[in-house]
């Protein structure tokens, strides 16, 4: 079923390649807090997009590649590859950009009438659907530009990511606040992997609907036939 396998590939995808860049940033956090400064802070969000790029874009292409090429036999695996991980890399870049931007106002209160408070959970959770909605069609733009050359009213491909990626950052912010950090070691890394799988799901089932629709246009949505 090419619905279901689409999904599950977004699922393993998205916790393999978010989950271990996630967890990487965790372990050099302490390091970079020791090493305080714009400078640091600057160079760890850049680090942070290379490892976006690299570990969730290449990885999530490739396990979408293989499930689409099912379909779309003249698909290219290297564009689509290419173009998913430069619309990571693009969208981990505009997503940094408020992290960073509060971490360098945060060092500066912090030395000046110390650490500001976070903002409220539902805040929080508020501003991750926003920014979903708005790095999901970056992600989704260049996939759109191979996508294009197979189905027809491609353009839908970018809204259904804006909406996709808007419940996958939702879902991303509340797991992570149910992560046991407190304890460490592999609850932690469990807890990480099974957030962002969640997430990789809820995004397959969401913008999978709408690629099916795209490739049989004349098949009912509501079947998962292959």
């Amino acid at each position: 079923m090419f619905y279901l396998r689409w999904v599950a590939a977004n699922g393993w995808a998205e916790a393999a390649g978010l989950g271990t860049t996630l967890l990487l940033g965790r372990a050099a956090a302490p390091a970079m807090e020791r090493a305080s400064g714009a400078g640091v802070i600057v160079m760890g969000a850049l680090a942070a997009v290379a490892l976006g790029l690299i570990l969730e874009g290449v990885l999530v292409g490739w396990a979408q590649a293989r499930v689409l090429r099912s379909e779309l036999r003249n698909l290219s695996s290297r564009s689509w590859i290419a173009a998913t991980a430069t619309g990571a890399g693009v969208a981990w870049l505009l997503g940094m950009v408020p992290s960073t931007v509060f971490a360098l106002l945060q060092a500066g209160a912090t030395e000046a009438t110390g650490p500001n408070a976070e903002p409220p959970a539902g805040v929080q959770y508020a501003l991750a659907v926003i920014l979903g909605a708005f790095t999901g069609p970056v992600l989704g733009a260049g996939q759109w530009l191979v996508l294009r050359r197979h189905a027809k009213g491609a353009g839908r491909w970018i809204l259904a990511n804006a909406a996709a990626w808007a419940a996958g950052m939702l879902v991303i912010f509340v797991g992570m606040d149910l992560v046991p950090w407190t304890r460490g070691g592999p609850p932690v890394v469990l807890g990480v992997y099974l957030v962002c799988a969640a997430a990789g799901l809820a995004v397959g089932s969401i913008h999978g609907r709408v690629l099916l629709r795209l490739i049989h246009p004349t098949r009912d949505p509501g079947r998962f036939d292959p």
